[in-house]
C-alpha cells in the first residue's frame, strides 16, 4: 500500500534535514514506537559516558493518522511516552489489535524491524544508519517533563536491500530516550523510556 502525506514530507523537518527518499520509494507504513533506548556504563572508568547498545520497542499503527490528522500525529510521541507501554499480550486488548510489530538490534550496530504478527504479514528487515540529525531544541526532554533530552532523528537504509521489503526507514519526532552525560551514579546497564514516528519505505515496484 502506498500512502500520501498531506504538508511537507515529514523527513524535512528536522533541524538538519535529512536525505529524502531514494528514487523508487514509497510510503509504506507509519508507526509510532514506545518502548526504551538501552545503554552500559563502564564501572571500573571513572570518566566512562553512557554507551548506547540499542532500543527496545513496540510499533503501533498510525498510517491513517499520518494521512489524515499530520498535526495530531506530530503529538503523538510526547503522550505516549508519558503512557505506560501497552501490553500487547491480550490479544482482546485494543492495543494488540493496532500493534505493527517490534523493533530491536539484533547486534548494537543493526536495527531490525519485525513487523510479521498473527494480524499481519508486512514484512521485516535489518537495516544500517545512514544519516542523523538532533532532534529539535523543543524536543521533550523525557517523561513528564524531566530527563536528558530526546535522541536523535534517523534515516536508515536496509542492510540488504535485494532481501527485504522495506528498504528505507525514518526515526523522527523523537520523545525521550537520551541518557545522561556521564556514568555517575549509574547501573552497569540501563534503559531510557523513549517514543518516536517511524516511516517506512518500498519499493513503487
Amino acid at each position: 500500500m502506498r500512502i500520501a502525506v498531506s504538508g511537507d514530507h515529514p523527513t524535512n523537518k528536522s533541524p538538519t534535514a535529512l536525505p529524502s527518499p531514494a528514487p523508487g520509494l514509497a510510503l509504506s507504513h507509519v508507526a509510532v514506537g514506545r518502548g526504551t533506548q538501552n545503554y552500559t556504563c563502564d564501572l571500573q572508568n571513572a570518566t566512562a559516558t553512557p554507551a548506547a547498545i540499542g532500543a527496545v520497542a513496540t510499533l503501533f499503527n498510525v498510517t491513517c493518522i499520518a494521512a489524515s490528522a499530520p498535526d495530531l500525529l506530530t503529538k503523538l510521541p510526547d503522550i505516549a511516552l508519558n503512557l505506560p507501554v501497552p501490553s500487547t499480550d491480550n490479544k482482546a486488548n485494543p492495543a494488540y489489535q493496532d500493534m505493527s510489530g517490534h523493533h530491536y538490534f539484533v547486534d548494537t550496530k543493526t536495527p531490525f524491524f519485525n513487523m510479521d504478527t498473527s494480524l499481519h504479514q508486512y514484512g521485516m528487515g535489518a537495516f544500517k544508519k545512514a544519516n542523523a540529525s538532533d532532534a529539535p531544541s523543543d524536543a521533550p526532554l523525557g517523561q513528564y517533563g524531566a530527563g536528558n533530552g530526546s535522541v536523535a532523528w534517523l534515516k536508515l537504509d536496509a542492510k540488504d536491500s535485494t532481501g527485504q521489503i522495506f528498504q528505507e526507514v525514518y526515526r523522527t519526532n523523537t520523545a525521550g530516550g537520551s541518557p545522561p552525560e556521564a556514568c555517575t551514579g549509574m547501573s552497569e546497564a540501563f534503559e531510557v523510556q523513549y517514543s518516536a514516528i517511524y516511516w517506512l519505505f518500498e519499493r513503487t515496484a
